[in-house]
């Protein structure tokens, strides 16, 4: 296909119109439900707000996964199970925004999921691991691995989504970066794959960024975990762009919820507790403002996290040192420097921009 293909540049319009739309019809159904975010002290909010709005992103991503198949673009077994085990996850997550799931029946359907996902996967990919090469395919012990990872994406996604437009621009980041990387690497289907699912995203944003007019929730948070670890593992599959750069986008994120989960763990606190210890929940009490923390995630991806990520398919066997380091620094700047998951200087719920 040709780089630049202007009926594929109306779709992509067409996409973020429609998820735009979606996202305003979803609004107003909650508001009418009078399903709304209340103010507490585990968030970061000060006024009752809608949430569900991710269950616009969910299904026009899954729609989308229908015109990859039919464009062939991607494999039909692999999509219909993408489309299926979507379906199962944002159902799973909407029953959880406006019900009641247990945590062990939520991580339960996550594995499963998970197992089902990588089971749809053509061959799991290879990995370079400081020079050396690992087939994960003919490797059982890394399945588990990969299972426990994928699952712990899918959770921390929902752990990020606690200020306005924060997860949002992370996927946007995310996808527009990898759309480079494929560009780069020549893989031009794959960069008009990132560029679908970035508009898919772009149409709840419009609603998301602060200040917020509807929340994404548990049905979009728990969807996009599962979709960028999905398309993290076909991509490897099918394509020779390195893994470890969909990675590297996402250092910010792991960072910052392994580092508070792992503090909260060491200083004794129960980690089922709902908290607001995150970093970019400190950031926000610290600077009055959702959208100068998530702007600075955004610069932080574009200035230092992309660069990096070329450089992961530059220089194949980088790629782990790569997010080695820049994982050691964010965790540093997240634990020791913000005060991630520790007790002390919380900071309150104030008015926020």
């Amino acid at each position: 296909m040709n780089h630049f293909s202007l009926p594929l540049v109306l779709a992509l319009v067409a996409v973020a119109t429609s998820a735009a739309s979606l996202t305003v019809v979803v609004r107003s159904w909650a508001i009418r439900r009078s399903l709304l975010v209340h103010p507490s002290e585990r968030c970061s909010h000060t006024i009752p707000t809608p949430h569900g709005g991710g269950i616009a992103i969910a299904f026009v991503s899954i729609s989308l996964g229908l015109m990859f198949s039919v464009l062939d673009w991607l494999p039909d077994y692999s999509m219909l199970a993408f489309m299926l085990l979507g379906l199962a996850m944002v159902a799973l997550g909407v029953w959880d925004d406006f019900g009641d799931v247990s945590p062990r029946l939520r991580l339960l359907a996550h594995f499963i999921v998970v197992g089902f996902g990588m089971a749809s996967i053509p061959s799991l990919p290879v990995l370079s691991m400081f020079g050396v090469e690992v087939d994960s395919s003919a490797t059982f012990l890394m399945w588990p691995l990969f299972a426990v990872c994928w699952v712990w994406l899918i959770n921390l996604y929902n752990f990020m989504d606690g200020i306005d437009g924060l997860a949002a621009l992370q996927a946007l980041m995310l996808f527009a970066g990898m759309a480079f990387n494929f560009w780069y690497m020549g893989q031009v289907n794959w960069s008009w794959i990132c560029l679908f699912m970035l508009a898919a995203v772009l149409g709840f944003t419009l609603l998301n960024w602060p200040p917020a007019k509807i929340f994404m929730g548990d049905g979009g948070s728990g969807f996009l975990g599962f979709v960028i670890g999905f398309m993290m593992l076909l991509s490897a599959s099918l394509t020779h762009v390195s893994m470890w750069s969909w990675i590297i986008l996402l250092t910010l994120f792991i960072s910052d919820a392994t580092t508070t989960l792992f503090i909260r763990l060491i200083t004794g606190q129960n980690i089922m507790k709902a908290h607001r210890l995150h970093a970019y929940q400190k950031l926000t009490d610290r600077f009055g403002s959702h959208k100068k923390v998530t702007l600075g995630f955004g610069v932080v991806m574009l200035v230092v996290l992309l660069p990096c990520s070329i450089v992961a398919n530059v220089y194949p066997h980088s790629g782990p040192f790569v997010f080695g380091s820049l994982f050691l620094v964010f965790s540093g700047v997240a634990g020791w420097l913000v005060g991630a998951g520790r007790l002390s200087g919380t900071g309150n719920v104030g008015s926020y921009d």
